[in-house]
């Protein structure tokens, strides 16, 4: 090999290192609510990476103590490295720590499902949900990503987004969760025009069948959308007086947090 060739090689070399880190993180990133355990074929599918490649990344994740392995299945699964790892977020997003005391006051007047969502690319992503266990009706959770349209929260989200974010949203397929999800573009608009005008959404069996729920947006100073604040329960006990009587306390506690977070140097927690 002459002299020249030698930087050549090693540039290679390193490119090589970066795309296999790529692929890695691209196979975590795989693993959701919806699918927490996947096996090497599925990735490999997935992802259009070969099954030799996959299962090699997949086993260094293991040493790494990112992924295990199910014995009974054989596929794998995020480990409780990977949890450790988003609970120092967690703790650190500025947002959450101003509104659980807040939120928790608010839980014996809503009688409900208190949650906090962020708007990211498209989907929202829930921060926040009181009480923490109670799952008998709600099955969103904490990290849990959701398509803005489908819920209250989101459409709260979306709503104050720019005329171009929205117009990029609609312009791709509405996925369906039941039947009474919003799918048609034109009606989506509408719908968020209305929450506009009004200050508040809601949502009824438009993500799951027997669930209802109000949001507002939290806003900044500048009229900027922080994050959406929901009350879910069961369908059949919300109706529209019940909502015109917690809306108000709802709106008292988001300019609450709007104010305290004023105080300190807001960012969003997933581009800080």
């Amino acid at each position: 090999m002459e002299k020249g060739d030698v930087q050549p090689f090693k540039v290679q070399k390193e490119q090589m290192q970066i795309t296999s880190v790529q692929k890695a993180l691209r196979i975590l990133k795989l693993f959701s609510h919806k699918d927490p355990e996947l096996g090497v074929s599925e990735i490999s599918r997935r992802l259009g990476i070969a099954k030799s490649t996959v299962s090699r990344l997949v086993q260094i994740l293991c040493q790494e103590g990112l992924l295990k392995k199910n014995p009974e299945t054989r596929k794998y699964h995020l480990s409780l490295t990977v949890f450790e790892i988003g609970s120092i977020v967690y703790q650190e997003i500025d947002i959450v720590q101003v509104a659980l005391p807040l939120l928790k006051k608010l839980l014996p007047v809503v009688n409900g499902v208190i949650q906090l969502a962020i708007y990211d690319n498209g989907g929202i992503v829930y921060l926040l949900k009181l009480p923490e266990h109670h799952d008998q009706h709600v099955i969103n959770s904490m990290g849990k990503r959701v398509p803005a349209h489908l819920t209250a929260a989101g459409k709260a989200l979306l709503a104050f987004q720019s005329d171009e974010e929205i117009a990029q949203y609609i312009s791709k397929p509405l996925e369906r969760s039941t039947e009474q999800t919003i799918t048609c573009s034109d009606k989506l608009w509408n719908e968020l025009i209305k929450i506009r005008e009004s200050g508040y959404s809601t949502s009824f069996g438009e993500y799951q069948e027997m669930v209802g729920a109000v949001a507002i947006p939290i806003m900044d100073e500048e009229g900027k959308v922080m994050a959406s604040l929901s009350v879910t329960k069961p369908k059949n006990l919300l109706n529209s007086n019940q909502i015109q009587r917690i809306l108000p306390e709802m709106k008292m506690k988001g300019r609450i947090i709007a104010e305290r977070l004023e105080g300190m140097t807001w960012e969003h927690p997933l581009f800080s």
